[in-house]
């Protein structure tokens, strides 16, 4: 039986999502839990749907990032994971599988503001139907993050 807490973090690689990062890296470091880091692509619409896979280049950017948030200096154990697929819907499966009990997203990504709102529509989504506590970071934090521990 597998005994390790896990968090997980969307990443979309906006600046919202390197602030939800570092923010889920604290979190992680502070309560011993390990970190799947999710990026998640769609396919373009009709047949031209994605030839190539662009699994190798999208983990080497996910490495990239979590380098920059500086989990290895704090001892987080970091999963790098892609999938194809809608967003919220796969960030929701990546934690059922892993038995997540906290999914980090940032308030606003690459896809934008739902109308009226303030989250983005994939943050939107996610706190919407998730089963899961969900923490959603806005892009700007002040004193940047500090004292999460």
């Amino acid at each position: 039986m597998d005994l390790t807490r896990w968090i997980v973090v969307g990443t979309d690689f906006s600046e919202a999502a390197d602030r939800a990062l570092e923010h889920a890296v604290l979190l992680a470091a502070g309560s011993r839990a390990s970190l799947a880091c999710v990026h998640v692509f769609e396919d373009a619409p009709g047949p031209l749907a994605t030839i190539d896979d662009p699994t190798p280049r999208l983990l080497a950017e996910i490495a990239d990032a979590v380098t920059r948030s500086g989990a290895q200096r704090r001892g987080v154990h970091v999963e790098l994971i892609v999938r194809r697929g809608a967003p919220w819907e796969k960030l929701l499966n990546v934690a059922a599988d892993l038995g997540a009990n906290l999914i980090v997203v940032g308030a606003q990504g690459r896809r934008g503001l739902v109308h009226g709102l303030f989250l983005g529509s994939v943050a939107t989504r996610v706190a919407a139907t998730s089963t899961r506590c969900v923490l959603v970071v806005p892009a700007a934090l002040a004193g940047g993050g500090e004292g999460v521990s």
